[in-house]
């Protein structure tokens, strides 16, 4: 499974598929990604809005809001990453269990039950952006530094001797994606996340 953080909704006033008009502030954003622990009870990715949360194509690891839009930081499996490439499943559609319902394991809080990759179905909560699973490519940078960054991943060094560390490139790589994707987070913020995410 692969790291990626998407945006999966936002403030603003919406109608539910049962028809009830809700609002959402930025402190019910907030509220939303402190209540979230998948060790309590997990958020998976699926195609559409299933019942059953079935067939499970990657798990949600953590929420963070960013202005008025709420991320997931999420493990997606392959079969998942090449239908969203493909653009087959181009939009995303959470579902939250209601603050005070029965099965909600934080109650006074919408607790994330599963993030819906939506194909041909627009989602109810418009103007969010679409999760891109691109992969990055490699650039050619200028500076102060004696390496080259080869498409294969590889590096040419100038000058004999220097050396670099792959944990510290993938983690930097991550980090580089994840602020592409939400521009509001700090250099510092993404390598946190991408910390959190990768293991070597």
């Amino acid at each position: 499974m692969t790291p990626k953080l998407f945006q999966i909704f936002r403030t603003g006033t919406f109608i539910t598929m049962k028809g009830r008009q809700i609002t959402f502030s930025e402190g019910d954003l907030q509220g939303m990604a402190a209540a979230f622990d998948p060790q309590r009870q997990p958020a998976p990715l699926v195609l559409g809005h299933p019942e059953n949360d079935q067939p499970e194509l990657g798990q949600a690891q953590k929420l963070l809001v960013k202005g008025s839009k709420l991320y997931a930081l999420a493990l997606v499996g392959t079969a998942l990453e090449a239908l969203v490439k493909a653009r087959c499943y181009a939009k995303v559609s959470a579902t939250f269990i209601p603050p005070f319902a029965d099965s909600n394991p934080t109650p006074g809080a919408y607790y994330l039950k599963h993030i819906g990759f939506l194909g041909a179905t627009p989602p109810a909560v418009k103007g969010m952006e679409d999760p891109s699973f691109t992969d990055r490519g490699d650039g050619v940078s200028f500076g102060e530094t004696e390496a080259i960054i080869m498409p294969t991943g590889s590096f040419v060094f100038s000058r004999p001797g220097l050396t670099c560390d792959p944990e510290r490139l993938a983690l930097h790589r991550l980090a580089t994606e994840y602020r592409e994707t939400c521009p509001a987070l700090s250099y510092a913020e993404a390598i946190t996340l991408a910390n959190g995410a990768l293991t070597f």
